[in-house]
């Protein structure tokens, strides 16, 4: 039992605890990205800034995927596990959504992923609420 809690406890540190600092750095900013584009969303400068927001985001998904990977999830976890992983998993949806939407500025394509991006932050949000009831030393 100790073994158990002390492999939750190393992939919590190592795997849930970066990715949602990753998903924070993805997920906070983005209601400011989207009104500083909304003020001219034709404007090239204020496109290319939200383009390189959604690149660095991107290669946070990367990141994200690349250490959800990196250490096997203890069994007693695996519920919370995978919901984390459609978290992100929502968000890199989302991304592609703006991408799309950068390519041919079609509003529903930015609805959606905004309202993907309200999805993942509360699945963020009952991450952080589950993760206390895990046995954890």
């Amino acid at each position: 039992l100790k073994n158990r809690d002390h492999d939750i406890s190393n992939w919590i540190k190592g795997v849930y605890n970066p990715i949602d600092r990753l998903l924070g750095e993805i997920i906070n900013p983005l209601p400011q990205k989207i009104k500083e584009l909304s003020g001219d969303p034709y404007d090239d400068n204020l496109m290319e800034l939200f383009c390189s927001y959604l690149e660095r985001s991107q290669s946070k998904i990367d990141r994200i995927q690349t250490i959800y990977q990196s250490i096997p999830c203890p069994i007693s976890a695996r519920k919370f596990s995978l919901n984390l992983y459609q978290c992100f998993s929502e968000v890199k949806d989302a991304l592609n959504e703006f991408n799309i939407y950068t390519a041919g500025y079609v509003d529903n394509y930015l609805h959606d992923g905004q309202e993907m991006i309200r999805i993942a932050k509360s699945k963020r949000l009952a991450l952080k609420k589950e993760k206390n009831n895990l046995p954890i030393n």
